[in-house]
């Protein structure tokens, strides 16, 4: 056996443990779903809620309402369409394919939103902070949008880019709005914390799923085959 093909084959072999964590995930997912249906009020949420509307600092509070900004209609639906759009006409093909797949994450949100049919805070001690809207809670379509989709585009157009200090700028951007978006969604008083465990269930699953399924074959095809073994002198 080459060198070579040993390499190969722990190429294959070092997705397994990523494609185990994002299944287990999107079995997190499922569970909680079930759960939320079964119990699609918690005291325990409503002191969640309450504590975090209630303590957050007034500069936080603008900054919150910001980072769900890109969620809402109609920029939800144009940004996304050009970043894709970008990707494929600079002939990064297989960037817009896998980003239209993470984007695909949701579809399942949807559906889910229409199986689990969990009502939106609605306690006379939740602020909403902005219109509420109308479709079901869970999971939060704003945090799988951002863990999914914008968190590949942002970590893709990081891996293209050259400067080393965009690069950073452009996966700092990325965490931020995935680590703020949850907290933002219960802030604007939109989700419940299981709304947000969900989506972030869904949308990391679906990102890693893509991003290791969606990768170039060669990084995954090992030299051992027989048909190199036989090339071999």
């Amino acid at each position: 056996m080459t060198e070579g093909g040993c390499t190969g084959a722990m190429r294959c072999r070092s997705r397994l443990p990523g494609l185990a964590v994002a299944l287990s995930a999107l079995l997190g997912y499922v569970i909680l779903a079930v759960w939320v249906r079964r119990h699609p009020e918690s005291a325990t949420e409503l002191a969640i809620t309450r504590g975090i509307q209630s303590r957050m600092p007034r500069a936080a509070a603008r900054l919150l309402r910001w980072v769900s900004w890109l969620g809402f209609p109609p920029q939800s639906v144009f940004i996304p369409s050009a970043v894709i759009a970008a990707f494929w006409l600079r002939g990064q093909r297989r960037t817009a394919v896998n980003l239209l797949f993470t984007w695909m994450a949701s579809t399942i949100s949807f559906v889910t939103k229409r199986l689990v049919r969990r009502p939106r805070p609605n306690h006379p001690a939740v602020r909403i902070v902005v219109a509420q809207p109308r479709d079901a809670s869970y999971p939060s379509g704003h945090v799988v949008t951002y863990t999914a989709f914008w968190l590949a585009a942002l970590t893709a157009a990081a891996e293209h880019v050259r400067w080393g200090w965009l690069r950073g700028v452009l996966l700092a951007l990325a965490g931020l709005l995935v680590g703020l978006v949850g907290l933002s969604r219960i802030y604007l008083g939109h989700h419940w914390l299981t709304d947000v465990l969900g989506g972030y269930l869904l949308g990391g699953s679906w990102f890693g799923l893509t991003r290791l399924l969606g990768a170039p074959p060669e990084r995954c095809r090992s030299s051992c085959d027989p048909g190199l073994l036989s090339r071999s002198p």
